[in-house]
């Protein structure tokens, strides 16, 4: 059932959601804006990896969360499931009350996006279960609030990034992806990665006034030219940092893929294969072979936020 404005906010309405993972196909850093944040032009690509998240109305005021993860997340209160809801309180108004469950099968600190899509599964489903008091406009608002990745998870279809990454285009060509995401043992945090870019490049913020730099949107029509375009501005980087990392990407174009890139600030990578079958005989070899977490994915031309029983 998918709950809409008709649900009128009841108490004991429940609903259960899955929030997709992303890939990052392109990812350039420019400059350093006033406001912390980068200029950055990024290509993103929602992917058959899901996280779930449950959300129940309470009549009490107040929030809970638990988590089933095999990773140590921290406290409820530093989840971005339990900020988004904070969030929405704010944005709308409304003193919530919900008992919240995420079941994580999405890895934290790959740049795969786990977080910034249970996020916005968490402003949607609140939405939803209030009656939807956020049009689209003050939605987005307070998805990037929340996070750059946060706004492009609302709508989770192919998409081109501006600004710190809020200002997004639709790729409707983009074709679909065989893909094999291998992540090693240990994560690496978003800020860690930006900080030791801005080291690198003894970055200055933008000063006032500046014009916007230039669209390089490259063509993401064939899967030739995606793999043409594979570019993160990280991955030397974060290569040279953790050599782990490129023994990845070698393994993966050993493995036949057309191409392999670090997704997002890491520490997870991806190989585009030419098909499924390619794609799932490199998984089954790296799974019996190391110790990488190994996840066979496509690319999705989008992805609904609809309640499962």
């Amino acid at each position: 059932m998918r709950l809409g404005s008709k649900t009128q906010g009841s108490a004991g309405l429940r609903m259960r959601l899955r929030s997709p993972a992303k890939v990052t196909l392109v990812l350039r850093v420019l400059s350093l804006r006033k406001d912390g944040y980068h200029d950055v032009q990024i290509a993103l690509a929602p992917v058959s990896l899901y996280d779930t998240l449950e959300i129940t109305r309470i009549p009490d005021k107040g929030l809970s969360l638990e988590v089933d993860s095999p990773e140590d997340l921290g406290p409820p209160e530093q989840n971005l499931v339990w900020r988004a809801a904070r969030e929405f309180e704010a944005a709308a108004g409304i003193e919530v009350g919900v008992a919240m469950h995420l079941i994580k099968r999405i890895p934290s600190g790959a740049g795969l996006g786990g977080g910034s899509g249970n996020a916005a599964a968490t402003l949607i489903a609140c939405n939803r279960l209030w009656g939807e008091p956020l049009g689209a406009e003050r939605l987005h608002e307070a998805a990037a609030r929340l996070g750059s990745d946060v706004p492009f998870f609302l709508e989770a279809r192919p998409a081109w990034a501006e600004g710190r990454g809020e200002r997004l285009r639709a790729l409707p060509d983009l074709p679909r992806l065989h893909l094999l995401a291998v992540k090693p043992r240990f994560s690496i945090a978003t800020g860690s990665s930006y900080r030791a870019l801005a080291e690198s490049r003894g970055a200055l913020p933008v000063p006032p006034g500046a014009p916007s730099p230039p669209s390089l949107k490259p063509l993401l029509k064939t899967v030739d030219e995606v793999v043409a375009a594979l570019h993160n501005d990280f991955e030397p980087l974060l290569c040279a940092r953790y050599p782990e990392l490129a023994g990845i990407k070698t393994r993966l174009l050993a493995e036949g893929a057309l191409g392999a890139l670090l997704s997002g600030t890491g520490s997870a990578l991806f190989g585009v294969f030419a098909g499924d079958a390619a794609r799932d005989r490199a998984a089954g070899r790296l799974a019996r072979e190391t110790e990488w977490a190994v996840m066979p994915c496509e690319t999705l031309a989008g992805h609904r936020y609809e309640s499962e029983s």
